[in-house]
């Protein structure tokens, strides 16, 4: 038996033609949501059909994952990675990809490598916004809220084994809110109605287009960030965990289903089980294997971080 992350399922996903959904069939709920956008919309059926009958979904949807590095993500490219051993520390690590900031991909692939190499040095620091945004600034001369590259928890999150009552009631919960937030803010219900679906622009660093509203960008986009966060994220893992149980508890798959969608075992699982069919070592990760990394240099602090961080004050 193989496992699979969520975040690698959602991989899975995204590199479907976006017309295959329009052949998706059910509701992401019993009642219906309406701050989500097509894309969330899609990626939370998609799921459902993934997990409920995964050799229906490939013949039915899927396009082969294909190796190709689009320069948008620091981890990305390579081949994904399943799981055979249930307590692999990889299967149960949480890991995020972060999304490379546009004023470094307008400099170029040069200046992208070199980003990318940046901040799997110091990528510890983001338990420190202000540092990690005082070095971001000292090597790039950008200045980018850490936050606004997050792009993704995954790995197994720690699960508080609710019920689907009980996800359905967590659920509700936050929709009323979001609907007492409506009623009791008139002033930000035009905004609520114009943006609600693209909430993810106020992660963007670019400026929002078109905002004839009374905030000005930094102050929209905040607002958009505190929707994201308070209504919206709350809601889609709460659908995820709720997909999850009623339809594939463990995210359980055939070994060679999982080779079907472009995946490889995992080098640790490969170790626990004695697996000789893979021998590569994983050196790095990327978007689509949410592998803890073995390489400790991701963490290492170079040597002239001292006097950086002497530098900048800290």
């Amino acid at each position: 038996m193989a496992y699979l992350t969520i975040a690698n399922s959602i991989q899975i996903l995204r590199k479907i033609d976006g017309n295959q959904f329009q052949n998706m069939n059910g509701i992401i709920y019993k009642k219906p949501i309406y701050f989500f956008g097509n894309y969330e919309k899609n990626i939370l059926l998609g799921l459902q059909e993934l997990w409920k009958d995964p050799e229906y979904f490939i013949d039915t949807y899927y396009i082969p994952i294909k190796k190709k590095d689009e320069f948008k993500y620091v981890f990305e490219g390579g081949k994904p990675a399943y799981h055979v051993d249930a307590s692999c520390d990889r299967l149960n690590s949480n890991f995020s990809n972060f999304e490379i900031p546009d004023e470094i991909r307008e400099r170029g692939l040069d200046e992208v490598t070199k980003f990318r190499k940046w901040f799997k040095t110091n990528m510890h620091f983001l338990e420190k916004p202000e540092i990690f945004t005082m070095l971001l600034y000292h090597a790039f001369k950008i200045q980018v809220n850490p936050k606004a590259i997050n792009y993704e928890n995954s790995g197994v999150e720690e699960k508080e084994n609710l019920s689907l009552l009980q996800i359905e009631s967590r659920i509700d919960s936050i929709l009323r809110e979001a609907g007492k937030f409506w009623n009791e803010n008139p002033s930000k219900q035009d905004i609520i109605r114009r943006f609600q679906k693209h909430t993810f622009l106020g992660y963007k660093s670019k400026e929002i287009e078109n905002n004839d509203t009374h905030l000005s960008d930094k102050e929209l986009k905040v607002f958009l960030i505190n929707y994201d966060t308070k209504f919206k994220k709350p809601i889609k893992d709460l659908l995820i965990e709720y997909y999850r149980i009623k339809l594939n508890p463990d995210l359980q798959f055939e070994g060679r289903i999982l080779e079907q969608l472009g995946f490889q075992c995992c080098s640790s699982c490969h170790g626990k089980k004695g697996n000789e069919i893979h021998n590569e070592v994983f050196d790095d990760i990327n978007t689509t294997c949410i592998d803890m990394p073995n390489d400790d240099s991701l963490f290492l602090t170079p040597k002239n971080q001292k006097d950086i961080l002497n530098e900048l004050g800290w």
